[in-house]
């Protein structure tokens, strides 16, 4: 037997029925084998097996291909047979006529047994058909003869006459070679490369599924990986399939070059109309007729690169790349140009026709952007970025005015800061520094866009740049914007960078005035001036947007001043913009805020949630190094008092990105880092950290303690530690900034904390701390000041005080956030503290228990005085619902109302 074709290694049962059709000639028998399938499956190689199969056997062997340039020449595949015969008379001298060829081959054949090998009889001239035809039809009692033929297509593509025939006697066998899998991948890679039978199972799959199950693609692309020396393993996964899709290519050429005209022509038309054109429009664009489109249909569905479809075959995207890059550039234009068109005069919309356009060479119509930006946006709602992108970038090869394409640019940028941020940094960059006084509106966008997603170095340049050219409004925009980088993250400008005039103590423009309240802020001055300017600063003026990142310093400033309400309120106006103006990179930076505030609020699920939303909105990729610090610490902070240490710790030990050490941000870092440190027991490393932290605001001039309150939780480690005269240093330092500052909710932390190291006192100063920062809206301040003074009454009495002004809120704060560390250290001091409970106590209990779990945290909160709206907050849930798990809570425990409600709750927590 022959040595098998590694092309065949996939074809075992194929050999096998040949195998069986040599046997039976060899006996005096006659066979028709009809083998088909996709181009490059193995036809001709089968075919050449057969051959070389019947020649060992000493069988009479006639072999010929027939071709696209002989399909019109009168016998030419007969005298090609006659020709391959080592007794067949030699062609020159044969007659033309069809009864001398028919009279030399059945000489041939009647002398012995005779394999007959066509390739690609779908491209024999009409009369070797017709003779092929006959000899399928012959009677029994003929020569013996075993006529094996090679198409493509299934049903298998034969000529008109050879097929009737075939389906008339239904004597022929057809053999479909079926696609190679990852077995077959594993007999050609072994046979190839030298390795069987020991071949990497992760490289065979990877190699068949790259090479579409294309033996002949997969047999060039592994002779290709062969010849570099590699071997069949699971490393050299991505060369197969850079070097599968070469071949791929290749594969495609060649068939292309085996069509007619006009098959060429129209598979090309489809590659071009991506499925999206109809019936008329294609043939308008290819040209075709009615009449012919059955056969053409057929003839391209043979080939293997069309999946067969009514009305009109699909071509795979890959294929479609491949087809239309056999053509001339100008041709490939020209065709994808006409398809849009087409399209667009049908009536196609949307993505449909934006999938042509991204073809296409620019055309100047006017329909042509509006369908790229529909497409674009539908995209980002699937996430598609990389499409998104493309979408834009195709746009902006239309002629357009300046600002229109400003607008793009900007589009572009916000789009590539999910998967190319640099790039988008760059785009931004250069937008900035586009002169025209039409552009002063996209000038002062780029560097608020650009800044706001942390690319505060690399704007630098780009922002003097634009400053040397700008007019009044635009100047006041930039200088501001300028400073809400470099004073509001301390960044170190570069040493080149011009020199930027300050902000005016009496700011010109919103932006100016957001700036410049969160200067004050910082510096921890001027309290009421800060709210001022923080006010006015998100109030917009007329007929134009303020800046991004001037409205987050003013919300920043506004919650440092204790004024939550309308921080909130103006961080959902900036959330609702940026998500409109689609950047996802201030969408994220926003959250991160939003969710440092709800924590500072004491909305712990509120919290979790913004960070999940603030993670969600970018790829890891997309975060910026000046921005993942900040992130990450409040993600730590809120894992921390959600009770989750282990998710804490693993957020903060994430490494400072490239160039942050130092800056305010990684300052936050190392902040939650101590917190974990302390949550650990780890106090010499939470000294440590805080001190560092400290180093890095100070050297920034970061003064107000009500941004990081570093100074009261280093002091509160000191004194753990027994380190009494620094813990003392430290709280009264923090004391002084705090009312310098002014606001009450620093005050009472500052005050809390100064209470804790000094003696007998500190039950009454943790009260009037407490006093303090009940009357504020920072719940989570509050909370632990509860803790604080909890556990110093129960060290001070040996029974629990029933009346204790603190027992009633902290019972809320624990129900609405069961899983906290606040709540967990409740209970702990409740255990340390606790005593049996009494016949009335248990009887309550197992009233209690018949409440489900959100009923019990909904009766606690409104026994303990908390109105509807309130509830619904903390919760995160709706008023209405509040309202429903009450009534169901009335009808358990058999209450009239909120009164008996609130008497059994508290009734309940004094004993």
């Amino acid at each position: 037997m022959p040595l098998v074709d590694p092309l065949l290694a996939h074809c075992g049962r194929a050999r096998g029925r040949l195998t069986s059709a040599l046997t039976r000639l060899e006996r005096g028998g006659s066979t028709v084998v009809v083998v088909t399938g996709p181009p490059g499956h193995g036809q001709h190689a089968l075919l050449r097996w057969a051959a070389e199969a019947a020649e060992a056997r000493g069988l009479q062997v006639l072999t010929a291909r027939a071709t696209q340039s002989a399909a019109t020449i009168p016998h030419a595949l007969t005298s090609a047979l006659l020709a391959s015969g080592t007794t067949a008379p030699t062609r020159v001298g044969l007659p033309p006529a069809s009864g001398g060829i028919t009279d030399a081959l059945s000489a041939v054949l009647r002398a012995r047994p005779t394999l007959l090998a066509v390739e690609d009889v779908f491209r024999a001239d009409p009369e070797s058909a017709r003779l092929l035809a006959a000899l399928v039809g012959r009677q029994q009692g003929a020569a013996p003869l075993l006529l094996v033929m090679s198409t493509h297509g299934t049903p298998p593509r034969l000529p008109d006459a050879l097929a009737q025939t075939t389906r008339t006697t239904g004597g022929a066998i057809t053999l479909v070679l079926p696609a190679v899998d990852e077995h077959g991948a594993a007999a050609m890679a072994g046979a190839i490369c030298g390795t069987a039978p020991s071949v990497d199972e992760r490289f065979a799959r990877a190699a068949a599924e790259a090479a579409g199950g294309n033996p002949a693609v997969l047999d060039d692309a592994l002779r290709r990986l062969a010849q570099r020396g590699h071997s069949p393993v699971a490393a050299h996964i991505p060369r197969i399939r850079e070097l599968a899709a070469a071949a791929a290519t290749d594969h495609v050429a060649r068939v292309l070059r085996t069509l007619r005209p006009a098959e060429r022509t129209a598979l090309r038309a489809l590659a071009a109309a991506r499925g999206v054109l109809d019936l008329p429009g294609l043939r308008d664009l290819a040209g075709t007729r009615p009449e012919d489109e059955p056969a053409l249909w057929a003839a391209l569905e043979a080939t293997g690169l069309v999946t067969p479809g009514r009305p009109l075959p699909g071509v795979d995207p890959a294929t479609r790349v491949r087809v239309l890059a056999g053509m001339p550039a100008g041709d490939r234009a020209a065709l994808c140009g006409r398809a849009a068109e087409l399209a667009h005069r049908a009536g196609t919309t949307g993505e449909d026709l934006a999938a042509l356009l991204l073809d296409t060479p620019p055309t100047g119509h006017d329909w042509v952007v509006p369908a790229l930006r529909h497409a674009h946006a539908a995209a980002l709602r699937r996430e598609d970025h990389d499409h998104a992108a493309a979408c834009l970038r195709r746009a902006l090869a239309e002629p357009q005015d300046p600002v229109e394409r400003a607008r793009l640019e900007l589009e572009l940028a916000a789009t590539e800061a999910l998967t190319a941020p640099e790039a988008a940094d760059r785009r931004l960059g250069a937008i900035a520094r586009t002169p025209g006084p039409a552009l002063a509106a996209a000038r002062v966008r780029a560097v608020d866009h650009g800044l706001l997603r942390g690319y505060t170095h690399g704007l630098g340049h780009a922002l003097a740049d634009a400053l040397a050219r700008a007019g009044d409004t635009e100047r006041d925009d930039l200088v501001a914007l300028y400073w809400a980088a470099h004073h509001g993250w301390r960044e170190e400008t570069d040493p080149g960078t011009p020199r930027v005039p300050g902000l005016p103590r009496a700011p010109r423009t919103p932006a100016q005035a957001g700036v410049r309240a969160w200067q004050l802020a910082r510096d921890g001055e001027d309290l009421a001036g800060t709210l001022r300017l923080a006010r006015a600063a998100l109030v917009p003026p007329a007929g134009r947007d303020t800046p991004l990142l001037p409205r987050l310093a003013a919300c920043r400033a506004l919650y440092l001043a204790d004024d939550y309400e309308a921080a909130d309120a103006g961080i959902a106006a900036l959330l609702a913009d940026v998500r409109r103006d689609r950047l996802r990179a201030g969408v994220a930076r926003v959250l991160t805020v939003r969710a440092e505030l709800s924590l500072r609020r004491g909305l712990l699920s509120d919290a979790e949630r913004y960070v999940a939303e603030a993670e969600g909105s970018l790829p890891p990729n997309g975060w910026h190094p000046a921005t993942a610090p900040y992130l990450t610490a409040v993600r730590t902070a809120v894992a921390l008092e959600n009770g989750d240490r282990e998710k804490a710790r693993a957020h903060a030990c994430a490494p400072a990105p490239a160039g942050t050490e130092g800056s305010a941000p990684w300052a936050y870092q190392l902040f939650a880092r101590a917190l974990v440190a302390v949550a650990d027991d780890d106090l010499p490393e939470a000294m440590g950290l805080f001190r560092e932290t400290g180093r890095i605001l100070l050297r920034r001039q970061y003064v107000n303690p009500a941004l990081l309150p570093w100074r009261s939780l280093a002091a509160r480690t000191a004194l753990a530690l027994g380190e009494h005269a620094e813990a003392r240093r430290l709280s009264g330092q923090e004391l002084a900034l705090a009312r310098r500052w002014g606001a009450a909710g620093t005050i009472g932390w500052a005050e809390l904390n100064a209470a804790l190291p000094t003696g007998e006192e500190r039950p009454a100063k943790v009260g009037r701390a407490v006093d303090v920062l009940r009357d504020t809206p920072a719940g989570l301040a509050h909370a632990w000041a509860l803790a604080d003074l909890a556990a110093l009454e129960l060290r001070t009495t040996r029974e629990r005080p029933a009346a204790a002004p603190w027992a009633s809120d902290l019972s809320a704060l624990i129900t609405a956030h069961p899983s906290s560390r606040l709540a967990d250290t409740v209970r702990r001091l409740a255990g340390d503290h606790g005593r049996a409970p009494s016949p009335t106590d248990v009887r309550r209990l197992r009233e209690w228990a018949t409440l489900s779990q959100a009923e019990t945290h909904t009766a606690t909160l409104a026994g303990h005085g908390h109105a509807n709206r309130v509830i619904a907050e903390m919760l995160s849930v709706s008023r209405r619902t509040v309202e429903l798990r009450l009534s169901s809570v009335y009808k358990k425990l058999g209450v009239s109302g909120r009164g008996e409600l609130r008497a059994l709750v508290r009734g309940m927590e004094s004993n």
